[in-house]
């Protein structure tokens, strides 16, 4: 009679050493808490300016967030109550709203935005639509008027580099160290490529002064996601995707909307003045509401910068950012179908095929 019984023999091991484990990618809870380590540094900018009225809002946001998911956790207790994912939704709806919205509407919009979402969709990675997307959208809806409009004309889009007028016209006032820092590079860096940048665009990167916190300080945004996107922290497709394909569009497909100078679309203006980047690490990939395999976050990334640069356009939106993401949320399950259909023709094709051929070579 054959004997069917399988025996493993395990190898023995005279030491255990870290190498013997590896790690295909940061926990979600190491990436978490980087996010919010992250968040800290636009939270010190804001006590640095004496953004006060953001700070409200932040600290409103956060507080609504943290009591939505205890309530949850308490109805559900399948549930955890995880307090620093909900704190970084806090700062996040905090940081996309304007500072003259009334700290005391967003605490109430906040929670009932988060809790709805929660038990209508599920929590945290169970959850395909943004909380943070859908809170800062109805608090659109409810006080439009709080929000900045953009102080462009068509006009000033058709021109060469629309990002100085802001500066021109004082909407992003001078730092002190613009001038020197602009001429340092105009004599070094830029100087061995032959160009130059005017002054103005220092003080666009370190901070906007704008109403919306997440639109202001874009340096520390940037030095973020490179050390993010760097050491793999934070996954990288989606992003560098979305960015390429934005950028793209506004360079060449931009001047021929507003029927400005052909192929010389402000990218400068784009990137820095709608929350662009910020929206872009912390809220257009948020767990659970994009795609899982390599080909899903491509298409992911295409649409997206597509439907920004439809929506967003040209940059000094207030909410466009977020629209954009609620709208890709929308479109994820569609994403999600494709995924599914290409993974079953995957497994028919080559796991059965391979599993078949390890019982036949068993029975031998």
């Amino acid at each position: 009679m054959r004997n069917n019984k399988v025996t493993t023999k395990l190898p023995k091991y005279n030491s255990l050493t870290l190498n013997s484990f590896a790690h295909i990618a940061p926990s979600v809870g190491t990436s978490t808490l980087l996010l919010f380590i992250f968040l800290v540094p636009q939270i010190v900018m804001l006590f640095t300016t004496k953004s006060f009225s953001s700070l409200y809002i932040v600290f409103a946001s956060v507080t609504a967030s943290l009591l939505a998911d205890f309530v949850h956790t308490i109805n559900n207790k399948d549930q955890n109550f995880n307090w620093l994912i909900s704190s970084i939704q806090g700062i996040l709806i905090g940081f996309l709203l304007p500072e003259t919205y009334n700290p005391i509407a967003i605490f109430f919009v906040a929670f009932c935005c988060i809790i709805l979402t929660k038990y209508a969709f599920g929590g945290f990675a169970a959850s395909w639509v943004n909380a943070v997307a859908v809170t800062v959208a109805v608090a659109f809806f409810i006080n439009m008027s709080s929000f900045p409009v953009s102080p462009f004309t068509r006009n000033d889009l058709q021109g060469r580099n629309p990002a100085l007028i802001l500066i021109q016209n004082g909407i992003v006032p001078l730092t002190r160290l613009d001038s020197k820092i602009t001429a340092g590079l105009n004599n070094s860096i830029f100087k061995l490529f032959g160009l130059s940048i005017p002054e103005g665009y220092v003080s666009l990167l370190w901070d906007t002064h704008s109403v919306i916190p997440a639109f202001r300080f874009n340096l520390i945004t940037l030095i973020s996601s490179i050390i993010l996107f760097a050491f793999d922290f934070v996954d990288i497709v989606i992003p560098a995707i979305f960015i390429a394909v934005y950028s793209l569009l506004i360079r060449f497909a931009g001047p021929l909307v507003v029927q400005g100078i052909m192929f010389q679309g402000d990218i400068i203006l784009a990137l820095l003045t709608s929350g662009t980047l910020f929206g872009n690490l912390f809220l257009i990939q948020w767990y659970g509401t994009t795609p899982i395999t390599i080909s899903g976050k491509i298409i992911y990334g295409i649409l997206s910068g597509i439907m920004a640069f439809l929506i967003v356009g040209y940059g000094m939106s207030s909410v466009g950012f977020v629209f954009t993401v609620l709208l890709m949320n929308l479109l994820t399950p569609c994403i999600q179908i494709y995924e599914s259909k290409k993974v079953k023709k995957h497994l028919i094709k080559v796991l059965v095929p391979r599993i078949n051929q390890l019982k036949e070579e068993e029975n031998v």
